[in-house]
């Protein structure tokens, strides 16, 4: 017996051992590509099927993305000082020159294109909750931690691929001045090959990993998260597919010997696993292989004595940013448009310039840089992070095309082959232009699909209901007196639980502390807090109307027991009526037009700006007249309620101070309107609960119910909900076929 497969007597029916091995057979001679692509359509299908069961599958995905990922600095840092080792300084010189150049021309490209991406976002107006970002300032990126390797050993162990880099160009160059340089070049040459052979070996268990990562991937991801993202992964994934597979090689085909059935030869494989893995860094070695059998075979390079090696190319070229990272860059307009506030012309320029050098530091660094920059809320980076689920893998994809078109046109431009011909540079040009218009109206006519199916943003607010089952109340629109007076020495708490009835005082006009919604219920922070403080204690509510005028009156008349509307505290408030510490702190800003924001930016734009006119509700006089003396030549008018202002009541007013929460909130429902804080302000306001009948016993006891709110995280939650506009969801499995349609599992 020698163990081999037999083939039976009849032949019409072949055993199974000799079907296995003539499938494995043919799998094993399959293209790479094919069975890289195999195994992701059914690494998809997986998730679909079996959901959150797949989750697990993440780490056979991280085991394989750990070998691809363990030669590759390595191999980077060895080749970049053997090839540039073996080139003459003038040459060294002259490579630096092409490069510079060719990538120079692919950014320009990329900004191009995200500016016309940009462009395609329907225009529409928009308001948003109140987030951190407005009074939180983010770092500058340190630049010089990327690339200067002061310590190469560190720089190696935290994959600092950008300092790697510049200390092999540095020992290349040097080694490149060494007389017995050949010595070492053997060495390292040797070194490469072995590094290469491991690379080859782990990437023949591609089709492995991709399977699990992509069943893990969509067994996993959040697709109502993904929703959200639609119109920006729209965009992205065309302006991906649009510069990776149109505009990229046609520009290498248009300026190269090379044919477009070349240039995807070099990339198909490599692209598909960056695409499947989200990681570009792993499928270098793929890609200088790839290049090197193309050159080779094709002969197309023959007879230059120093030609740039091809692995020294894309070792220099990864640490700068690739053009399917740069894309990302689109994300900041799409969170601009998404809040409501959407860019000008003119803040393209300085938004795409500082974006480049930005994303130096890579999108962690660059998206929350350059959300301050423009300032748009800091939580938007949440956002992006989702987003990384699917847009990323496309950007790795299009970074794939990215190198392999900067090497080509390198090559060839270094040893004086490129060929600009007039009559093919026409063609290629209109026939970038004719698809891209394509891509372009495509992305339009679904983005206005989108926007005209979802509901009115001015609703979300208008839709919010209160958290938690709200106790028994009645809300009284004309205010009187407690029907029910203290009794000789009584207190309120000892009134309210004889009552079984807690008196609260409201005002609607403080959204989102009080306020009716679309079904005219009371809703709103304060009010949420008053049905928790009711169910506490056990007793029903009423909810007695005041005026910010009338307050002192009413609460002297016995109108309510507690006052929690978030109502400012002031000096003036502070001497006439008893009340409780701050229990909220809110930020004073402005609200104006939107096409005015760029005049209240900073408070030297405003005292430039001359003859204003600025409304107020509800601040402390003495806050006024601190305000009066900033700003000499702004009038300062007092107003009824903020109400007035976003319905257009008081046209004479240039803005309104208000506090950026409850600001925010009218914004949702006004959104010509935008607030805006100026950079050199910073001024909080306090909110307090105001206490009737000068109760200090009750005022004692309200303050201790709070500070027991805030440390079991129900003021964070209502805070959370009512101010920033996040509800916590149920966490319910993901949704898939073996759950939700055959339910053979709960």
């Amino acid at each position: 017996m020698t163990g081999e497969a037999r083939l039976p007597d009849d032949d019409t029916h072949p055993s199974v051992p000799v079907r296995f091995g003539r499938l494995s057979r043919w799998l094993l001679r399959m293209d790479v590509s094919i069975q890289i692509l195999i195994a992701l359509i059914l690494g998809i299908l997986c998730g679909l099927f079996f959901g959150e069961l797949c989750g697990r599958l993440s780490i056979v995905g991280d085991v394989f993305i750990g070998l691809l990922r363990m030669t590759v600095l390595p191999y980077i840092a060895i080749t970049l000082i053997a090839s540039l080792g073996k080139l003459t300084l003038s040459n060294s010189r002259r490579l630096a020159i092409v490069g510079v150049s060719v990538l120079t021309g692919l950014w320009t490209i990329c900004l191009i294109t995200i500016w016309l991406l940009a462009a395609s976002f329907p225009d529409i107006q928009s308001g948003s909750f109140f987030s951190t970002a407005m009074i939180q300032s983010t770092p500058k990126p340190d630049l010089m931690s990327y690339f200067v390797p002061s310590n190469i050993f560190q720089s190696l162990a935290g994959n600092h691929v950008p300092a790697i880099v510049v200390f092999s160009i540095f020992c290349g160059v040097a080694l490149a001045r060494t007389d017995r340089r050949g010595v070492l070049l053997e060495q390292l040459d040797v070194a490469a090959g072995a590094l290469m052979g491991v690379s080859r070996f782990v990437t023949r268990l591609a089709p492995i990993g991709i399977f699990a990562i992509a069943a893990s991937t969509a067994g996993t991801v959040s697709l109502a998260e993904i929703s959200r993202l639609q119109a920006y992964l729209v965009a992205y994934i065309a302006g991906s597919l649009f510069l990776g597979f149109i505009v990229l090689p046609g520009l290498v085909v248009a300026v190269t010997p090379l044919t477009y059935r070349q240039v995807l030869f070099v990339v198909k494989e490599p692209m598909l696993t960056a695409f499947a893995t989200g990681k570009l860094i792993v499928v270098l070695p793929m890609l200088i292989e790839n290049t090197e059998r193309l050159f080779k075979r094709d002969d197309l390079i023959s007879g230059e004595v120093e030609s740039p090696a091809v692995d020294a190319l894309y070792g220099t070229a990864y640490p700068f940013p690739h053009i399917g990272k740069l894309l990302s860059l689109l994300f900041i307009p799409f969170a601009a448009w998404f809040l409501g506030v959407p860019f000008r012309s003119s803040d393209y320029p300085g938004f795409l310039g500082s974006g480049l050098f930005a994303f130096f530091g890579g999108p962690v660094v660059a998206i929350p840089f350059l959300l301050d920059q423009m300032h748009l809320p800091h939580d938007m980076f949440q956002l992006y992070l989702v987003s990384g689920v699917v847009g990323e893998r496309f950007g790795d994809a299009v970074g794939v095309m990215h190198l392999a078109a900067f090497t080509m046109i390198s090559v060839f431009a270094f040893n004086g082959r490129l060929r600009i011909n007039l009559a093919k540079g026409i063609r290629y040009v209109l026939a970038t232009a004719v698809i891209g218009g394509m891509f372009l109206g495509g992305v339009q006519f679904f983005l206005y699909g989108v926007v005209q199916e979802s509901p009115p943003r001015a609703e979300i607010i208008e839709r919010m209901q209160l958290l938690h089952e709200a106790v028994e109340s009645k809300v009284i629109l004309v205010p009187t007196p407690n029907p029910d007076p203290l009794l000789d020495g009584e207190r309120l708490m000892d009134r309210i639980r004889r009552r079984g009835v807690l008196r609260v005082g409201y005002n609607e006009d403080k959204v989102p502390f009080a306020f009716f919604n679309a079904r005219g219920t009371l809703v709103g922070y304060d009010v949420e807090m008053a049905h928790a403080l009711a169910k506490d204690i056990a007793v029903k509510l009423e909810f007695v109307r005041f005026e910010r005028s009338t307050l002192v009156e009413q609460l002297k008349a016995d109108h309510f027991d507690v006052v929690m509307s978030g109502l400012v505290g002031t000096l003036e408030r502070a001497q006439a009526m008893q009340h409780t510490e701050s229990y909220l702190d809110v930020n004073l800003a402005l609200a104006v037009p939107d096409f005015r924001v760029h005049e209240f930016k900073t408070l030297k734009a405003i005292r430039e700006h001359g003859d204003l006119t600025i409304g107020l509700v509800d601040l402390s006089r003495g806050f006024v007249e601190r305000l009066k003396a900033a700003l000499p030549d702004v009038t300062i008018v007092e107003i009824g309620n903020n109400l007035e202002f976003f319905q257009g009541q008081h046209p004479e007013l240039d803005a309104l101070l208000i506090s950026a929460e409850s600001g925010s909130a009218f914004t949702l429902m006004h959104p010509e309107y935008e607030v805006v804080i100026p950079r050199d302000v910073n001024v909080q306001l306090p909110l307090f609960y105001v206490i009737g009948n000068n109760d200090a016993k009750m005022r004692d006891f309200l303050e201790h119910w709070i500070e027991l709110r805030r440390k079991d995280g129900t003021a964070q939650e209502f805070y959370d909900h009512w101010v920033l506009g996040k509800t916590a969801e149920a966490s319910t499995p993901r949704w898939s076929v073996i759950r939700d349609y055959l339910h053979w599992i709960e």
